[in-house]
């Protein structure tokens, strides 16, 4: 049937809706959507891998460790606690993992310009390790061994107490840094600057302190150097040695005790406070600032007073 609307046109009505059946229901797809490839394999590859330093990242953290691992770049990796382990081949650029709390395993074989792993939990180094330029590995407090074919230009084993040698095949070119290490001497083939907190010094003073003499320390004209000398000696035998002049006395429970001036050239004197316990007797001698003048304001500046007049022990020990 036809109908005409407003402007003449034939319109064709429409047919009545018969209701059609309704279809079966679909069964529900499991099948998940699709999902972008990992930037890692999900299997660890047996060959070497080459990687970018973003990647290689990624790689490590996941806990999917490579055999080799060769990164076009620096790998750094500070302050990771997820990091446990370094593939045991490892070749980047620069490879930093300082303050790793959990990395306990460092590549067999590493290959680098320069290496920061200060302070992990790394117990042994095996294997051969060439490093272009530094190798920092102080801080690391359990490490006992470093790797038998070690090449480098300079070594930080600085705060290593249980390091006490290193491997005679070892190869430096620079310096070494060993403030705080249990060395207790060099291997008989090895000649290297050695460094105390950063200032040169020599075997004596690094590994033989209780060779030096007072004397020694007073001939001393570079003041850095003179101060890492002064704390490697020991401030109670350097004033046995040198006595010093007396500028005030007066009397604790432990009995007299003396305010001490050793002036030193080119440098700000030692003023020191010698007092006895009275528990045990026992003579210390501690450094206060120079311009210190009587024993009363010395104990009052060692007890965090900065004005004697607020220092009234009721018993000074």
């Amino acid at each position: 049937m036809f109908s005409i609307n407003a402007r003449g046109r034939h319109l064709r009505k429409p047919a009545a809706e018969i209701p059609q059946a309704a279809e079966p229901a679909v069964p529900y797809r499991t099948s998940p959507p699709s999902v972008p490839a990992p930037a890692y394999p999900l299997v660890p590859p047996t060959g070497p891998v080459r990687a970018t330093p973003e990647v290689a990242r990624a790689l490590l953290l996941s806990g999917r460790q490579p055999e080799e691992l060769i990164v076009s770049g620096a790998l750094r990796l500070n302050g990771e606690p997820r990091l446990r382990e370094l593939p045991r081949f490892l070749e980047c650029t620069h490879l930093e993992v300082n303050d790793c709390p959990n990395l306990e395993l460092l590549p067999e074989r590493l290959r680098a310009t320069s290496v920061q792993a200060a302070r992990t939990a790394v117990r042994e180094l095996t294997g051969d390790w060439l490093v272009r330029e530094s190798l920092n590995l102080s801080g690391n407090r359990q490490l006992r061994r470093l790797p038998e074919r070690l090449t480098a230009r300079s070594l930080d084993v600085s705060n290593c107490p249980l390091l006490v040698q290193l491997p005679a095949t070892i190869h430096l070119t620079h310096w070494l840094e060993v403030a705080g290490s249990g060395l207790t001497g060099l291997p008989s083939g090895l000649r290297v600057n050695i460094h105390w907190q950063g200032t040169a010094v020599d075997e004596r003073t690094a590994f033989r302190p209780e060779d030096l003499k007072a004397v020694d320390i007073l001939n001393v004209r570079n003041v850095t150097r003179r101060r890492v000398l002064l704390e490697r000696f020991g401030l109670d035998r350097f004033v046995q040695e040198v006595g010093g002049l007396v500028i005030d006395r007066d009397r604790d429970a432990g009995g007299e005790r003396q305010l001490l001036n050793i002036p030193l050239e080119g440098d700000e004197p030692i003023v020191a406070l010698r007092v006895i316990c009275p528990s045990t007797a026992h003579t210390y001698v501690l450094r206060v600032p120079p311009h210190i003048r009587t024993c009363r304001r010395a104990a009052a500046w060692l007890a965090g007073f900065e004005n004697e007049h607020d220092y009234r022990p009721l018993i000074e020990t």
